[in-house]
C-alpha cells in the first residue's frame, strides 16, 4: 500500500499548470480582475510580483477559463527579436514568413492578447519592438514579471505612458496559506492528513515563506518526505493521526531556515 505521505509529496510538488490552481481569496480577485481587463481596449497591462508567488499558475487558469483563440500566450521567453517576430507571424497568421507590421493592419483593433512571461528578461531592442506593436492598436499585451525587492521593472519604466493597469500580485495571507494546504491534500484525497495540518503548524512554515507559493510547496514536500522516511525506518516515531512540530523543525533545519 502507498504511503499516504508519498501521495502527499506529490500534492505538494511545484507546478504552474492551470489545473493546479487553488482558489484562494486574493488569486480570485486576480484571476477575475485579469478576465474583466480583457474586455477592455489596452496596450498593456503588468502583472508582477516576487517569484513564486504564482504568477504564471495564473495567466495559465486566465487562458484555461477563457479558453479563446484571441489569446496567445507565450510562457518561455524568446531569445532574439527575431525568433519573437516568427512567432508572433505564425500565431496570428499563420505563416511566419510575412511582414508582421504591414500584416496587423487586417487585424481588427484589440482584436489580439499576447502573454509574455518572464518579460522582464527582454532587453530594450525587444522592449521597443513589443511597444510598436502595441502601437497600432491592434495586439495588446499582458507583461508578466518577477520583481524582487528594491528591483526596479524597466519594462514598467519603459512603456509607463501606455500601461492601462499594473496588477501586483503578493503571496498569500498566513488564513490563505492554511487553506492552500488543506485544498491541495483535499484535491489526492488525502483529507485525514490534511485535518493534521493546524494553523499552529501553518504559521510555522509562514514564519519561514511567508506564503511564497514555490518555498511553502517546498517546505511541504520536504515534510512529507521526512515522515515517509520514518514512516518506513522508524514507523514508532510517527502518528498519522498529529504531526509532531520536531518533523516541521527538521525540515526548517533541512532548507537551512534554522541553524541546527
Amino acid at each position: 500500500m502507498s504511503s499516504i505521505y508519498k501521495r502527499a509529496k506529490t500534492a505538494f510538488i511545484d507546478s504552474n499548470e492551470a489545473q493546479d490552481f487553488v482558489k484562494l481569496d486574493t488569486n480570485i480577485f486576480y484571476l477575475e480582475k485579469l478576465k474583466e481587463l480583457l474586455e477592455k481596449p489596452f496596450k498593456f497591462v503588468v502583472v508582477y510580483g516576487e517569484p513564486g508567488v504564482g504568477k504564471t499558475m495564473l495567466l495559465k487558469r486566465v487562458v484555461h477559463e477563457k479558453g479563446d483563440t484571441k489569446l496567445i500566450p507565450y510562457f518561455k521567453p524568446f531569445f532574439s527579436k527575431e525568433e519573437m517576430e516568427r512567432a508572433f507571424c505564425k500565431d496570428l497568421f499563420g505563416n511566419e514568413e510575412i511582414d508582421l507590421l504591414s500584416s496587423l493592419n487586417t487585424l481588427e483593433d484589440f482584436s489580439k492578447t499576447i502573454i509574455l512571461d518572464e518579460a522582464q528578461l527582454y532587453d530594450v531592442e525587444i522592449l521597443e519592438f513589443i511597444r510598436v506593436i502595441a502601437d497600432t492598436k491592434k495586439v495588446r499585451f499582458i507583461l508578466v514579471m518577477h520583481q524582487n525587492q528594491d528591483e526596479e521593472l524597466m519594462a514598467k519604466e519603459h512603456f509607463k505612458t501606455r500601461i492601462y493597469e499594473n496588477i501586483a500580485i503578493k503571496p498569500p495571507t498566513k488564513k490563505e496559506l492554511l487553506i492552500y494546504i488543506h485544498k491541495r491534500l483535499f484535491a489526492y484525497e488525502l483529507v485525514e492528513l490534511a485535518n493534521t495540518i493546524t494553523k499552529t503548524q501553518s504559521d510555522y512554515i509562514y514564519r519561514f515563506t511567508h506564503g511564497n507559493l514555490r518555498l511553502s510547496n517546498k517546505f511541504l514536500f520536504t515534510l512529507f518526505d521526512l515522515l515517509e522516511y520514518f514512516e518506513a525506518n522508524h514507523p514508532s516515531l510517527t502518528n498519522t493521526t498529529k504531526i509532531d512540530k520536531k518533523f516541521l523543525e527538521m525540515s526548517a533545519i533541512h532548507l537551512g531556515y534554522i541553524d541546527a
